[in-house]
């Protein structure tokens, strides 16, 4: 512990005027929540998956809950999300009828703690027919590997857009720091 007055100069925030929080070394969080809903919106509505079953649309969310944020300490910048999905789609089972189905996609935990690849991608389906059981078929193997590519697209997009916005706040904050 250190003394008074012989402590790191950038702990000391109660003597500075201007409160300002130098080269970020205290805790600060920016809520991500209402920016992460719409871009996971836009990634993932209206996707269309096409194989040999047949054609997959995305249609809407029936939920989206959970958060983001990103945080800074010491000038780091850390970044939470932790996200369930529930999404309802259409598609066309390819045979002489064109079937029509319809059911949901479920993803249980989009989160920073898990690696893309193990992200779980659980699908239903309304009717009972074996057109329906080929396309969710599709959906599970096809489907997964699309929906993830475009979280990818969220978590990339996600840390760099709050980077820039730290980056845009900090120059704010201490106009003679150069960002590169």
């Amino acid at each position: 512990m250190a003394k008074w007055g012989e402590g790191d100069p950038r702990w000391i925030v109660e003597e500075r005027a201007d409160t300002k929080n130098v080269n970020n070394w205290h805790w600060t969080e920016k809520n991500a929540n209402n920016w992460s809903k719409d871009k996971l919106k836009s990634l993932l509505t209206g996707l269309k998956i096409d194989g040999a079953a047949g054609l997959v649309e995305l249609k809407d969310f029936v939920s989206i809950n959970g958060e983001a944020s990103a945080s800074n300490r010491k000038g780091k910048l850390i970044f939470f999300y932790e996200w369930e999905l529930k999404i309802n789609w259409t598609g066309r089972v390819n045979t002489e009828d064109m079937e029509e189905v319809s059911g949901t996609i479920e993803i249980p935990n989009l989160s920073e703690e898990q690696d893309i690849c193990d992200i779980e991608v659980m699908v239903t389906v309304k009717d009972k027919t074996s057109g329906a059981d080929a396309i969710k078929e599709m959906i599970r193997v096809k489907g997964a590997e699309v929906i993830r590519e475009r979280l990818a697209n969220y978590i990339d997009t996600l840390k760099i857009v709050q980077t820039n916005q730290h980056q845009r706040q900090q120059q704010q904050q201490c106009p003679s720091i150069k960002t590169s």
